[in-house]
This record gives structure tokens, sequence and C-alpha cells, in this order.
């Protein structure tokens, strides 16, 4: 798979699976989404868009540029995605961020039936931020902090709205999927995704073109950061570690113990720490490098004791495809692949914590398809609104 194709996938990815804790609005302006007596506005969208473009921008705008050869995101937008049907990228994210509208509608009409408020602490949280935002952008002057927020399509009473509806939808999150809720996350739903969503494998590394430092205990040498350091090999180095890999892996072709080839072969000593072999999923994958990439790509295509060998840059990798194991996620010596980063808690949190996002997600899906036929959407507005129209918001 093309690295910028691993790009869009990421966005989109970190897009939808982060539509439950970006801020909405509603407020004034059209209305643009409605389910009963539930709406959403063209403000709310448009100011949705604007998030998400400037998220967008910061985190893949040089690797855009550089990859399609642009000389601004703009031309990006532009650009087809699709040769049969003629969409553009501008046309891609819109709608990505269209059926985060319709997550945000469908979740709000809920919150209304299950009879769910915000506490009061809730309220104060929210009104003490605002405040500082007005204070930090408008030296409290409520008049220019509305001529600021003008530019993304909201004022302050919308913007306060807004972070409302995003404490709702965390308050309805966490009273189905928290403890005692009625979709309460049980080790059987965390193992049924862990089925889902993870590859299992060993392997043989072989490094090739560099290689880590050896420390004369015999273990990598680390930068003042605990990153390992590397070194150029020589091309008759790269020779011999290519011959050495080759061995290795027609061995392994010709169904040698796989076990006791990693002991004479390997030269990633880290993986030693993983007994269990190595476990990835489908959500880590999207946000990881290149070499993870492929790793994973390779190895979700090959059959259970199945070998192959892939060549990276840097390294050459004898990969064996495992079983797996029944509730790998409580083994402890597993647990670094059974961990995701919160950006919201600033720490890592675990497999079960983790899931009831796309859990959440799942659900109002479900939900959205009871509730189908009591959908309405203005198409003039759809239309209208582009993430390449709107300014990207960096703040709010």
């Amino acid at each position: 798979m093309k690295r910028i194709t691993k790009i869009i996938s990421a966005a989109l990815a970190a897009l939808i699976l982060a539509s439950v804790i970006l801020t909405g609005c509603s407020g004034t302006g059209s209305v643009f989404l409605k389910c009963g007596k539930t709406k959403i506005t063209e403000n709310m969208f448009v100011f949705w868009l604007s998030r998400y473009k400037a998220q967008f921008i910061y985190a893949y705008g040089n690797s855009i540029k550089s990859e399609y050869g642009v000389s601004t995101v703009n031309d990006f937008w532009e650009m087809i995605y699709d040769q049969g049907t003629g969409q553009t990228y501008d046309d891609l994210f819109t709608d990505y961020i269209y059926e985060n509208a319709l997550t945000y509608l469908v979740s709000l009409r809920l919150f209304d039936e299950l009879g769910l408020s915000l506490s009061k602490e809730d309220t104060d949280e929210i009104d003490g931020y605002i405040s500082e935002l007005r204070d930090n952008y408008a030296g409290g002057s409520r008049t220019e902090f509305n001529v600021v927020l003008q530019e993304y399509g909201i004022n302050e009473k919308t913007l306060r709205e807004c972070y409302l509806i995003d404490k709702k939808i965390t308050v309805l999150q966490k009273y189905l999927f928290g403890t005692g809720g009625p979709e309460a996350v049980t080790d059987a739903k965390v193992e049924a995704y862990y089925q889902e969503n993870y590859i299992h494998f060993d392997q043989i590394c072989v490094f090739i073109n560099e290689c880590p430092e050896i420390s004369e205990t015999g273990g990598y040498v680390t930068d003042s950061e605990g990153k390992v350091k590397y070194r150029d090999m020589s091309a008759a180095e790269t020779v011999a570690a290519r011959a050495k890999a080759e061995e290795a892996y027609a061995k392994a072709k010709a169904g040698t113990d796989f076990a006791g080839l990693v002991s004479d072969y390997n030269e990633n000593t880290e993986t030693a720490a993983y007994p269990d072999g190595i476990y990835m999923c489908s959500d880590q994958i999207l946000y990881s490098g290149d070499d993870a990439n492929r790793i994973f790509d390779t190895v979700s295509g090959m059959e259970t004791g199945e070998v192959k060998l892939l060549e990276l840059d840097n390294s050459i990798h004898i990969l064996r495809r495992l079983p797996l194991t029944e509730n790998a996620w409580k083994i402890s010596s597993n647990q670094d692949f059974f961990l995701f980063y919160d950006s919201e808690s600033s720490d890592y949190i675990s497999l079960g914590e983790y899931i009831v996002t796309p859990l959440f997600l799942k659900y109002i899906e479900d939900k959205r398809k009871e509730y189908a036929d009591s959908i309405e959407v203005d198409e003039a507005i759809r239309k209208n609104c582009k993430i390449s129209k709107v300014k990207e918001n960096y703040y709010f």
C-alpha cells in the first residue's frame, strides 16, 4: 500500500475515532440536519470543517505536499481522488465530516430520549474555559471575541453550545459503556475486538545498510532520549547480512524449527522481551511509520504458519504468521501491544478502555439506521459547504 494511502487512511480514521471528543456546535443559522426535535445547523457543520481542516494541515500538510508535489494543501483539495466518479479530496473529506455530523445528530437525540443531563460542574467548567478564551483572544471583550469567532461560523453563544454538546456526548458514552451501563465493556467484548482487529507473528530480523550500535555489555547504545543509536554498515557487511537472511529464510521454508532460527539468526534483541510473539492492531498501525505498515500488510495477507521474507530500507524480516493466542491482551508480557495513547489524558490506556470509542460509534451507527426514515438533510447546504472553502481553525 502506498504511503499516501496510509496518510489518508490515518487522517480519516483520526477523524472518525475522535469524533466523539471533538467540539461541535449548534445554534443560530439554517438547519442542516434534523432528526425529530434534534437539529444540527449549518454553523455547526462549518465549524467542524474548520476544526478538522486545521488538524489535517497540521498533521499531514508537509507529507501531502511532498507526496503529491503540490505547493499548498489548497491544491490538494482540488485533486481527483476517484477517477471513476470524479470525486475530489475536497469531496472525500467533506463527506467524512458530514458522517460525523450525523453521528452527533443521532447521539444528541439519544441523549434526550434517555433523559440524560449535564451537571453544574460540567457547565461551570465550560463557562470558565470560555472566559479564559475571551480573555486570551479578545482582552475580555465579548464584541471583539465574536468578531474572532465569526471567521469560523460561530459566536460566543454558539461556542458555548459547542462545548455543551461535547460534554453531552461524553456523558452519553459513559452512561452506555461505563461500569454498570447497558452496553458496559466486558471481557467477551474485548476478546471479540482483539480477534477481529489484531494479527500475531514472530520474526527474524537482520539489519542491512545500518544497524544499532552495540555496547560493551552487548546491549543497544541509546541517546539522551532513550532512542537506539544506529551506525552505517559497510557494503561488505550488508552483502554478508543479505546472505545470512537468505540462509535463515531457506531453512525456515524447509521447515526448520522457527524458534531455533530466531535464536540463531535474529539481530533485533528487543523482541526477546516478547516470548508470545508480536501483536499488531489495525487501528494502531495507521499512525505508525512505513516499515510497520508494510509488515502489517504483509502478515495480514499470510496464512497461519506461512513464512515470508520482507525487505525494508534497513532491515530484512523473515515473518511467520501465528494464530491469535486467546486472551493475549491479559498476558502481562504482551501489554506493550495492547496500550493506546490517549491525547485527552496524555497517558496510555488499556485495550478495554480504548474500544469504548469504536464500540460507541458502532452503537450510534446502528441507531442511525433505526432513525434513518426520520433524518432530514438540507442538500443545498451539503453541496455548498466544503472543507476547501472554510478557514482552518487552530484555536477553538
